[in-house]
C-alpha cells in the first residue's frame, strides 16, 4: 500500500462511523431547529413578511431599487455602507437570541462573510429595514447548505471577522429567501469534507497503515473516499477541491496558451478506434454495431498523422483510458492527457526543450497566479514547497547516470540496479529523493532510456552501443515531479523499414490490426523527423501540490472499482 494510506481497516472504519454519527447528530439539532421553525405559521400581520421565505415561481423574491449583485471575490470599499444583493451557500446559522441571528454565507469556494440579522424597533410595513422576530427565528433555522438570495447593507464589523475570508467587512441582512433548500439530514457535512481524506480505497473494507486521528483539534470526523464520492456535490463544495479544481483549470489553460503563442494548432484525435492504438492487452473493448471497438489508450498515432499531413506543430487535451486493473493512489482507468507532437528540425533536444519550457511555465506561473488556492489545499493536505530549478539549471541525466546515483547515493536496497532495464516505482521515489537533496529541485529529466522500456516507435540513439544483453538507448525522455513521473516523450521513428524492424523486435506481428494502418501512413508519404510527449493533467496537479492521491485531481476519478458518479 502507498504511503498516502496511513490508518489500519479498523481505524478506518472507527473514523468513518464516527463521522456519520457525528453528522448524524448535528443534523438531528438542525432538523429540531428546522422544525420548531417550521411550526410558526405566517403572521399576516408580520411587517417583515415579504422580507423572508422561499421563494418560488409565482412569489419570486423582491429587492430594493438600489441594490446592486455583487460576489464575495470583488466585493471592496467602494461597497461600504452600500446594499447589496447575495446569492450563496449558507454554511452556518444560529440564533443569538429572539432578536439576533448570525450567518455564514458562502460562494466559490471558500469565498465565506458573516452576515447579521437583527430585529429593529420599526413596526410599519412600509419602513425600509423592517426586520421583525419571525424573520430572525426563520433566517436562525436555515438548513445549512441551502442556497439562498439576501439583501443586506455592507458595514465593517467591530473587530475583523477571523473565521471569513472576507473579514474587513459583514452584511447587515434585512432581506433573506431560500432559493433551494438543503435537506435537514446531509450525507456528509462541509466540514468533514474539507478534512483529508482518511483512505482512497473505493470499497466498504479498507486497510491503510497506523496512526490517524479521528478528527481534528476541532473534533470534526475525517471520511474515507468512498464516502466522499458517494456524496459528490459536498465533496465538490469542499473549499479544498474547489481550489483543486480551480488550479487544474489554470494548469490547462497555460499549457494551451503556451503552445499557441509558438506556433502549436490543437487538434482533436478520436477516443473510439478500431484497433488497440499500441498494441498493447490493457484496452477497453465495446460493441460497435457488428464489429469491436477499442477506446483510445493514447492519441500517439493521431499526433503523428497530423505531422505527416503537413502540420509543423500540434497539441491536444482530452481523455485517455487505460484498462489496468490498478488500485493505487496512482492510478486510474480514465485521465485527461496533455499532448503535443513537433517537427525536428536538428535535433530531439528540440522536443525536450519545448516540453521542458511548458511545464516550467506552467509551475511557475501557478505559484504567481494561484498563490491563494495553494495556501487552501496545503491548509488541508500539508506539503513541502516544491523545489524549480533556476533558469539555465535545469537538472538533466541519462538512464545511465540516474542509475548510477541511485546506486552510490540511493537506499541500500538499489545497489545493483541494472542501466538496461526499467526503473520501479520505489526507484523513481528513491532517486527524487536524491535529485532533491543534491540538486535543490523537485523537477528534473531522465533522457536516454534503454531500448527495453520504451515502446516500438521509440527511436534509437544512432551513437549509442548495445549492452551485453543487446540493448540501447533511445532519444527518448521522462519527467518527473516530486520523484514521480509525469510525463513520457522523445523523438518517434521516421523511417517505414526501421519502424517495421522495432515492431517485429517487440514481439509484434507489423500486419496486425491498427499496426498495419500506422505503419503505412509512413509509407504513403515522406514524413519529417519528429518527436513529442504526453503528460498527465490529474498526475501534474496532483504531484505539485503534494497531494497522496491522483483522485483528488480529477473531476470524478474512475477506477477499477468506481464508475460512477
Amino acid at each position: 500500500m502507498e504511503e498516502s494510506a496511513t490508518i489500519s481497516k479498523k481505524a478506518a472504519k472507527k473514523a468513518e462511523a464516527k463521522a456519520k454519527k457525528e453528522a448524524l447528530k448535528e443534523q438531528r439539532a438542525a432538523e429540531r431547529l428546522a422544525a420548531s421553525v417550521g411550526a410558526v405559521k405566517l403572521d399576516h400581520d408580520d411587517p417583515a413578511k415579504d422580507r423572508y421565505g422561499r421563494a418560488t415561481p409565482t412569489s419570486p423574491p423582491v429587492f430594493s431599487s438600489d441594490a446592486q449583485e455583487v460576489n464575495l471575490r470583488s466585493l471592496g470599499e467602494e461597497h461600504d455602507g452600500k446594499t447589496v444583493i447575495l446569492r450563496a451557500w449558507l454554511q452556518n446559522s444560529r440564533a443569538q437570541s429572539a432578536k439576533m441571528a448570525f450567518v455564514e454565507l458562502r460562494e466559490e469556494g471558500s469565498w465565506t462573510i458573516q452576515g447579521i440579522v437583527v430585529a429593529t424597533a420599526e413596526t410599519s410595513p412600509e419602513a425600509p429595514h423592517v426586520v421583525s422576530r419571525p424573520m430572525v427565528k426563520w433566517v436562525g433555522g436555515i438548513t445549512p447548505e441551502s442556497f439562498v438570495v439576501v439583501e443586506a447593507k455592507v458595514q465593517r464589523p467591530v473587530e475583523p471577522v477571523k473565521s471569513c475570508r472576507v473579514s474587513m467587512f459583514e452584511l447587515l441582512v434585512t432581506r433573506c429567501f431560500t432559493l433551494a433548500p438543503a435537506p435537514a439530514l446531509l450525507g456528509m457535512t462541509l466540514a468533514t469534507a474539507n478534512r483529508p481524506i482518511v483512505d482512497f480505497n473505493d470499497e466498504e473494507t479498507n486497510a491503510p497503515g497506523e496512526g490517524e486521528k479521528d478528527a481534528d483539534d476541532g473534533g470534526v470526523p475525517a471520511a474515507t473516499m468512498l464516502t466522499h464520492l458517494d456524496n459528490i456535490a459536498m465533496h465538490k463544495r469542499a473549499p479544498v477541491q474547489q481550489a483543486i479544481a480551480d488550479i487544474r483549470v489554470e494548469m490547462k489553460h497555460l499549457f494551451r496558451s503556451y503552445l499557441r503563442d509558438r506556433g502549436f494548432k490543437e487538434f482533436e484525435p478520436p477516443c473510439l478506434i478500431g484497433a488497440a492504438s499500441e498494441g498493447g492487452s490493457n484496452v477497453f473493448r465495446l460493441p460497435y454495431f457488428t464489429k469491436e471497438a477499442f477506446l483510445a489508450q493514447s492519441p500517439q498515432f493521431y499526433k503523428q498523422i497530423e505531422i505527416a499531413g503537413g502540420r509543423k506543430r500540434v497539441f491536444s487535451i482530452g481523455p485517455v483510458f487505460r484498462a489496468e486493473n490498478s488500485n493505487t493512489p496512482r492510478h486510474m482507468t480514465e485521465f485527461t492527457g496533455l499532448d503535443l507532437e513537433m517537427e525536428i528540425r536538428n535535433d530531439y533536444n528540440e522536443v525536450l526543450l519545448m516540453l521542458e519550457g511548458v511545464l516550467l511555465h506552467m509551475f511557475r506561473q501557478i505559484q504567481e497566479r494561484c498563490a491563494a488556492e495553494i495556501e487552501v489545499v496545503r491548509s488541508v493536505y500539508p506539503s513541502e514547497e516544491i523545489l524549480l530549478p533556476e533558469p539555465g539549471k535545469e537538472v538533466r541525466l541519462s538512464f545511465a547516470e540516474a542509475q548510477q546515483l541511485l546506486r552510490e547515493e540511493g537506499p541500500a536496497e538499489f545497489r545493483n540496479v541494472r542501466d538496461d532495464e526499467d526503473m520501479s516505482t520505489p526507484q523513481e521515489k528513491a532517486l527524487g529523493a536524491v535529485v532533491r537533496e543534491k540538486f535543490n529541485t523537485d523537477f528534473y529529466v531522465i533522457d536516454k532510456f534503454p531500448d527495453t522500456a520504451r515502446p516500438f516507435y521509440a527511436k534509437v540513439d544512432p551513437a549509442s552501443k548495445p549492452s551485453s544483453e543487446g540493448v540501447r538507448a533511445t532519444n527518448a525522455f521522462d519527467f518527473f515531479l516530486r520523484g514521480q513521473e509525469i510525463l513520457s516523450g522523445g523523438q518517434r521513428i521516421n523511417d517505414p523499414d526501421e519502424l517495421e524492424e522495432r515492431i517485429r523486435a517487440k514481439g509484434i506481428d507489423p500486419a496486425s490490426p491498427g499496426i498495419e494502418g500506422y505503419v503505412d501512413i509512413f509509407r504513403q508519404v515522406g514524413v519529417p523527423p519528429h518527436g513529442g510527449g504526453g503528460i498527465g493533467l490529474d498526475r501534474i496537479v496532483a504531484w505539485f501540490l503534494g497531494l497522496p492521491s491522483v483522485h483528488l485531481a480529477a473531476y470524478y476519478p474512475r477506477t477499477p472499482k468506481r464508475l460512477s458518479p
